[in-house]
């Protein structure tokens, strides 16, 4: 009986645990995501989402908003849409 007791019990922490986390994931604001084509049709909200990426790559860079508007850069600039910007020195 004693082992059975000490089971639930386990077993109740690992719910707790699980219940908390998910709970917290649910507390995070969701982005909508955004396809590659919003980002070439958008190019002010492109330079503005690639700006959020390079700014906290550790969490959103393989973000998918982040990877979208990196493509459609990539696109852009193939496209002819967008010149690549040179630094100056």
């Amino acid at each position: 009986m004693h082992l059975f007791h000490r089971s639930l019990f386990q077993t109740g922490r690992i719910l707790a645990v699980v219940a908390l986390t998910l709970g917290a994931a649910a507390c995070e604001k969701k982005e909508k995501t955004r396809d590659v084509q919003y980002y070439l049709d958008h190019p002010d909200k492109r330079q503005q989402k690639l700006a959020e990426c390079r700014n906290n790559p550790g969490e959103k860079a393989l973000t998918p908003n982040c990877v979208n508007a990196g493509q459609a850069a990539h696109k852009a600039m193939f496209q002819g849409t967008e010149m690549p910007k040179l630094r100056s020195k």
